[in-house]
C-alpha cells in the first residue's frame, strides 16, 4: 500500500501483519508499506519447525525482490529475525528500525517459559494463549479500551496452534545477538513502550547504545505491544526516521 520508498513492518508472537495496520495506514501516504505474514500466518505456507534464521530468510527473500532503498521496521520476535538478517544478509537493508525488542537470548528461566506457553497452546489452543498474552501486551491504560483489546484477541484466535508453537520454539532456541549490533552501519532506530515489561526500555537503550550512530525513541503510556497501543506515535517516530533514512542523498552542486 502507498508510494514511495520500500517500508517492510515485521510482526511479533503471537500475531500476524495486521497488528501494523494502523501505523501502516498513516506511513502509507510517504511510503511503499508492505507488512507480511510469517510462516504459518495468514495465507504464509508454514515451514517445518523453524529457527530464527528461517524467519530472517523469509524477511531477506521479501526484501531481495524489493526496489532500494528498502527500510525495515521489526516488532518483538520480528525484531529477532531482523537481527539474523542483519547478521547474514546486511545489504538488504537501508535502514533499520527495532520495536520492543531485545539482542539477547533466552535464559533458562525464559526457555522454560516458552516451553510452558507451547504447552498451553497444544492444551488450551489460541484463546488460552491471548487470555495470557493480552493482560502482557497491553498497557493498563489500554486494557481499559474495550475496542483494543478486542482487536488484539481476534489477531490471536486466528493464530493456529502449529504456529504458536513453532514461535516459541524459535525464540527459545534463538542466538545472542548483542556482538553482531556494533557491525550493524545503517541508520538504526530503537522504539520502545515506557511501560514494556516483555521487552524493558533497558533492552532498547542498550540497542541504541551498541549500535553505532543509532537513536532511541520512547513511547509514552504503551507497554509491548506500541503499535497498536499509540500508532500515531509509533508512525510518527518510523516516519521521522525513515523519511530522513530513506531520502537521496542531496546533490553536490559545488563547481568542480
Amino acid at each position: 500500500m502507498g508510494t514511495g520508498p520500500v517500508l517492510v513492518l515485521v510482526h511479533g508472537y503471537p500475531l500476524d501483519g495486521a497488528m501494523w495496520s494502523g501505523v501502516a495506514r498513516v506511513l502509507s501516504e510517504r511510503f511503499r508499506v508492505l507488512k507480511p505474514d510469517f510462516p504459518g500466518c495468514g495465507e504464509t505456507e508454514a515451514a517445518a519447525e523453524p529457527a530464527i534464521d528461517d524467519y530472517g530468510d523469509f524477511l531477506a527473500a521479501i526484501l531481495a525482490a524489493l526496489p532500494q532503498p528498502r527500510g525495515l521496521a521489526a516488532f518483538s520476535m520480528g525484531g529477532y529475525a531482523a537481527l539474523s538478517l542483519m547478521r547474514r544478509r546486511p545489504e538488504l537493508v537501508s535502514a533499520l528500525a527495532l520495536v520492543d525488542t531485545r539482542a539477547s537470548a533466552d535464559d533458562d528461566a525464559g526457555r522454560a517459559k516458552r516451553d510452558e506457553a507451547a504447552e498451553t497452546a497444544r492444551s488450551g489452543g489460541a484463546a488460552a494463549i491471548a487470555d495470557a498474552m493480552v493482560p502482557r501486551l497491553l498497557s493498563a491504560d489500554s486494557l481499559k479500551q474495550r475496542d483494543l483489546v478486542e482487536r488484539v484477541r481476534r489477531i490471536i484466535l486466528r493464530q493456529k496452534v502449529e504456529t504458536i508453537v513453532a514461535e516459541l520454539a524459535a525464540m527459545r532456541d534463538r542466538p545472542d545477538s548483542r556482538a553482531a549490533l556494533a557491525s550493524i552501519s545503517v541508520p538504526t532506530l530503537a522504539v520502545v513502550g515506557d511501560q514494556d515489561a516483555l521487552t524493558p526500555p533497558a533492552d532498547s537503550e542498550a540497542i541504541a547504545a551498541a549500535v553505532p550512530g543509532a537513536r532511541l525513541v520512547t513511547i509514552t503510556g504503551a507497554a509491548h505491544l506500541t503499535p497498536m497501543e499509540r500508532p500515531g506515535a509509533v508512525a510518527a517516530a518510523l516516519g521521522a526516521f525513515f523519511g530522513e533514512a530513506l531520502s537521496p542523498a542531496p546533490a553536490d552542486d559545488r563547481e568542480p
